[in-house]
């Protein structure tokens, strides 16, 4: 009986010695890091960026961006007209007339005196792009881009509202828009960002995107890039059950508006690099 007793007390004296040693080992030493959850390593990179661009923005004194969102500066030094005459018969039908500016005409039909209507249309493009997002995914994207540079401290400027603002000007020519989109961006603005999209399969939202950053003063290019807007991973997912046991879970394709929000935290980054 007394050898079990003792048996048994050496046992606890073992333990208890254990004990101890392990407590002394987790005093000296630091207490072991968990890892962060994803979405916080992705938010603290992502707030990294918007920290630098801030920094390096503001020691370039803040210059004002205007936004090209799927258009582009065209090389089109003013803008072009065709005149059009157009002879409505009084049973529906209709006859056109299109006089050219080498003073030929091409006529549609056969010339009947009936009412007359003419005027003139623009032939140059105005540098909106053709392809592009369905109108509420741009939106989304639109939306994503704008409140992460707003958010890095961009001074976003409209280029619709200074264009407006210019052709009140004395003396300017509104019939010329390429003279006055010119002229309200040496004006109003200091950084061209043109923001362009192009059909691409492999892309989450289907389009790859280019954004060309300029200084408008001496044409100088700032920046490129050319991404499909995917954030970065934050690492294996979680182990989930499934049909085959367990495995990694999929991370979930990103939304539209997180594909612009990293498009322009992808426009920070080379704008950071290009500034110093």
């Amino acid at each position: 009986m007394g050898i079990r007793t003792g048996a048994a007390g050496a046992a606890v004296a073992v333990l208890l010695a254990t004990a101890a040693a392990a407590q002394q080992y987790r005093d000296n030493m630091p207490e072991v890091l968990a890892a962060p959850p994803r979405a916080n390593m992705a938010a603290q990179n992502n707030a990294a960026t918007t920290s630098a661009f801030r920094s390096a923005y503001a020691r370039k004194k803040s210059p004002r961006m205007v936004i090209f969102w799927n258009r582009q500066l065209t090389d089109s030094l003013s803008t072009s007209y065709e005149e059009w005459s157009r002879f409505t018969l009084t049973d529906g039908r209709a006859v056109d007339k299109t006089y050219y500016e080498d003073g030929s005409t091409a006529v549609a039909g056969r010339a009947v005196e009936a009412e007359l209507r003419s005027g003139r249309t623009a032939t140059a493009a105005d540098g909106a792009r053709m392809t592009g997002l369905a109108e509420r995914a741009d939106w989304k994207a639109a939306q994503g881009f704008n409140r992460t540079m707003l958010a890095g401290g961009a001074r976003l400027i409209d280029r619709t509202l200074i264009m407006r603002s210019t052709a009140l000007g004395k003396g300017v020519d509104r019939s010329d828009a390429q003279s006055v989109e010119m002229s309200a961006l040496v004006g109003k603005a200091d950084l061209l960002v043109e923001v362009l999209q192009t059909p691409d399969d492999g892309a989450p939202s289907g389009y790859t995107f280019r954004v060309d950053v300029k200084d408008i003063r001496s044409g100088t290019l700032l920046a490129t890039v050319v991404t499909q807007g995917i954030p970065p991973s934050g690492g294996p997912g979680r182990w989930v059950a499934g049909p085959n046991g367990y495995q990694r879970e999929r991370p979930l394709p990103p939304t539209v508006d997180q594909v612009g929000a990293r498009v322009a935290t992808e426009v920070m980054q080379a704008l950071v690099a290009n500034w110093g």
